[in-house]
């Protein structure tokens, strides 16, 4: 609009300029709903504005008016850049506009401005910096809080907060994230549901502080013993679940089997005091076919026959896990 005007008034040189930046703008804005790029897209803007401002106060503008302009820097630059960034930017805008105010004009011509005038735009100027700024540290201080809080929410959702490891929601999603892989790559992808052994007697004989002790350290241990492209979870109560991507049922038997003689050989101290644990275990593997549910039901079975049997294993027992824990494969 204001470029209209200068047309209107015959200024052309300042109604080219705005335009100009209009047109800027106006192809900035497309690029950013075209290909959502923020950085380039906040730059055109602001080094655009920045150029004007320049020109405004070099020419003058309208009968001297240009430098009234230059407010609008201070909260521009510190939305689109941050605080740091934001100040470190005005900061060299303001020394290069005192340049320009103050060049003598016998080395360039230029807009003059009475000197009281200058100094107190820089002053009027830097008071707007401050309040932008103190404005911009509260916005960013609120943002960080409400993404503390945001991720605080979701470990609480998604997370056990007595053994902090993924909770049965958190371990559902990983199940389907692996299922869909599993499907799309025909890789193998197996699951292996944890029993705790008695878990009732250590709660009757040590209380419920000692059966937690007994859960966190149970969690630590099996954190500690899995590959790296395992994950373990709370299933419920003292009931733990083994996501094993990329696992056959034998190579998942020998994984499971590793960490439940290594916890054979283990004892929890609690209150000078140790507890033996053991665990059961049941093995599934993901067909392609069958749901989470039926995959996970099926390991249900299998720990159930493992507890029938005397506890303390791992079901289904494969022929060739021995010879495979010998050659130290999984």
């Amino acid at each position: 609009v204001m470029a209209l005007v200068g047309f209107f008034n015959k200024d052309f040189m300042l109604a080219s300029v705005l335009l100009l930046v209009s047109c800027i703008y106006l192809l900035a804005y497309f690029a950013y709903k075209r290909f959502n790029e923020t950085v380039l897209t906040s730059s055109a803007v602001l080094y655009t504005l920045y150029i004007l401002m320049f020109y405004l106060i070099f020419t003058g503008g309208v009968d001297n008016t240009g430098p009234l302009w230059i407010f609008m820097v201070a909260p521009v630059s510190l939305f689109l850049l941050g605080l740091k960034r934001g100040l470190a930017n005005i900061a060299l805008f303001i020394i290069i506009i005192s340049i320009i105010m103050f060049l003598p004009d016998h080395i360039i011509q230029h807009a003059q401005y009475s000197t009281q005038f200058k100094l107190r735009l820089l002053y009027s100027f830097s008071t707007v910096t401050f309040l932008s700024a103190l404005y911009e540290y509260s916005r960013e201080k609120s943002y960080n809080h409400a993404l503390e809080l945001g991720k605080k929410y979701q470990l609480l959702a998604n997370y056990d907060h007595l053994t902090q490891l993924p909770n049965r929601r958190e371990a559902l999603s990983i199940l389907k994230r692996e299922q869909a892989r599993t499907i799309r790559n025909k890789e193998p992808f197996s699951i292996a549901l944890c029993d705790v052994d008695h878990f009732k007697n250590i709660n009757d004989k040590y209380g419920h502080n000692g059966g937690d002790k007994v859960l966190i350290e149970l969690a630590k241990l099996f954190t500690s013993n899995i590959r790296e492209q395992d994950y373990v979870s709370r299933w419920g109560g003292e009931e733990f679940l083994f996501i094993l991507p990329q696992t056959t049922p034998e190579n998942a038997s020998i994984v499971t089997d590793k960490i439940r003689k290594q916890l054979q050989k283990h004892a929890f101290n609690y209150e000078s005091k140790q507890i033996n644990v053991t665990v059961s275990m049941g093995i599934e593997q993901f067909n392609g076919q069958q749901t989470i549910d039926e995959v996970i039901n099926s390991a249900d079975k299998y720990l159930y026959k493992a507890k029938q049997s005397g506890r303390n294993q791992v079901f289904p027992k494969f022929n060739s896990v021995d010879k495979l824990t010998k050659a130290n494969i999984g």
